[in-house]
């Protein structure tokens, strides 16, 4: 059974103004676009249905979607099911049941998960959907599978580098690293400040291995080609036998995984980390140093040379909606809660979460923060999904990447070696 399982009500639920004004906005807006994701004619024509969604059951998030779903049906005379599975159990709960229709409706889905759930047929098209909801080209594109648009965004984002201007100041860089050899010089200078510093954060341990991902392709390598995988090609043994020299030269530590990444980097021990954009509110709540946000930067990540693209992990949720089931009233509540220009910045004002619409994009509630802004221009807009996400075994393929990784940072294979052996594991399972 779901952990958490209730209904919204359908009427008299307290609201947000701001997400009242929104929706009769954009029902207006769809209605004069005359798209095939225009509102019913009348109320009669929508169905209750369920929304499952694992941060429903977060404290963090629970009255913020039961807000964001009231927005949808209060005054329509129907009811949604709010349904929640822990994050860990998520994704295998979701295909479980949506292979014998036992889901249906609206659900949150990572964007690493669309390749699986859409190859099982499950998914209702929302194609028609997207002119209507203004959605940017970058976040469409991380609900694509082939031609098929089987997500719509609801919000965005990626995983990339921070810095520490003060510490890296210090340690007398002024001017953001732009190649690879450049950002190897700032950690040698941040090391020389001595002490228990870790100039770079990388999370090593096994569980946060995408973060090598961005810089396998950073030296080159295409990790996937065709159905054939390519960990061990020559850009990723070139990446990973650089890594190993920042552990070799005291520049990266083993065992650190994000948790202490971010409490390194918020006590003033490290000067770069990878974390997603919405890590600014945890870095504020830990930071030893009140201004350490003051002087928080995202900066792209360095390349190998000059002209090279700066390589991010994309990142972020997606809305699908399942063919069993009330469909067309799913899909409706989908495009207004990814679409709604003023549900999602009251989102992002409250917990962080980018919008994925270039009109709110362009709002000043968004557009004048200048972090937010910072990050999207930096990191966000060249961010891509990690490769390996178009293969159902994707979690397996990782964990014997992981494994082997840690084999070479330990220095018990050669990266080569330890990427030879990842390889043709991975590969095992590519069907």
């Amino acid at each position: 059974m779901p952990d958490i399982h209730r209904r919204t009500a359908a009427r008299g639920r307290a609201r947000l103004t701001a997400i009242g004004v929104g929706l009769v906005a954009a029902l207006a807006l769809t209605a004069c676009a005359g798209s095939p994701s225009a509102a019913p004619s009348s109320p009669d024509a929508l169905e209750d249905f369920t929304f499952t969604s694992w941060n429903y059951g977060e404290e963090a998030q629970k009255a913020l979607i039961e807000q964001e779903v009231a927005g949808f049906t209060d005054g329509k005379g129907i009811e949604a099911e709010l349904v929640s599975y822990p994050f860990a159990e998520y994704r295998n709960q979701l295909l479980l049941r949506s292979r014998d229709g036992s889901t249906t409706g609206a659900a949150q889905l990572d964007i690493a998960d669309i390749q699986s759930l859409a190859r099982l047929g499950v998914l209702e098209d929302l194609g028609s959907y997207v002119d209507a909801g203004g959605y940017t080209d970058a976040a469409l594109a991380n609900g694509k599978v082939g031609d098929t648009q089987y997500g719509l965004p609801w919000y965005t984002g990626s995983i990339g580098l921070i810095s520490n201007t003060a510490l890296l100041e210090q340690a007398g860089i002024t001017e953001t690293p732009q190649t690879v050899d450049e950002f190897e010089d700032a950690l040698k200078a941040v090391k020389g400040l001595g002490g228990d510093v870790v100039p770079y954060a990388l999370a090593t341990k096994p569980e946060t291995i995408k973060d090598f991902i961005p810089w396998f392709r950073t030296f080159g390598s295409k990790i996937v080609d065709g159905e054939e995988i390519s960990v061990n090609d020559k850009g990723a043994v070139e990446a990973l036998t650089w890594i190993k020299s920042l552990v070799d030269d005291g520049l990266v530590s083993l065992n650190v995984g994000r948790p202490e990444a971010r409490t390194l980097y918020s006590q003033g021990k490290a000067a770069f980390f990878d974390d997603a954009n919405q890590v600014r509110g945890t870095i504020s709540s830990q930071a030893t140093d009140p201004t350490l946000l003051d002087h928080t930067l995202p900066v792209s990540r360095p390349v190998v040379k000059a002209g090279d693209e700066p390589q991010a992990l994309a990142w972020g949720g997606l809305l699908v909606v399942f063919k069993e089931g009330p469909a067309n009233t799913a899909s409706q509540f989908a495009s207004f809660l990814s679409s709604d220009v003023d549900t999602a910045l009251n989102r992002f004002e409250q917990i962080g979460s980018v919008p994925t619409t270039t009109k709110a994009l362009e709002d000043p509630i968004f557009a004048d923060d200048a972090y937010a802004t910072t990050w999207q221009e930096q990191i966000t807009t060249g961010a891509s999904p990690n490769p390996l996400w178009a293969f159902p075994e994707y979690a397996q393929m990782e964990a014997k990447l992981a494994e082997q990784i840690q084999a070479a940072l330990i220095g018990s294979k050669s990266p080569k070696d330890a990427l030879d052996d990842a390889n043709a594991a991975m590969q095992e399972l590519v069907k």
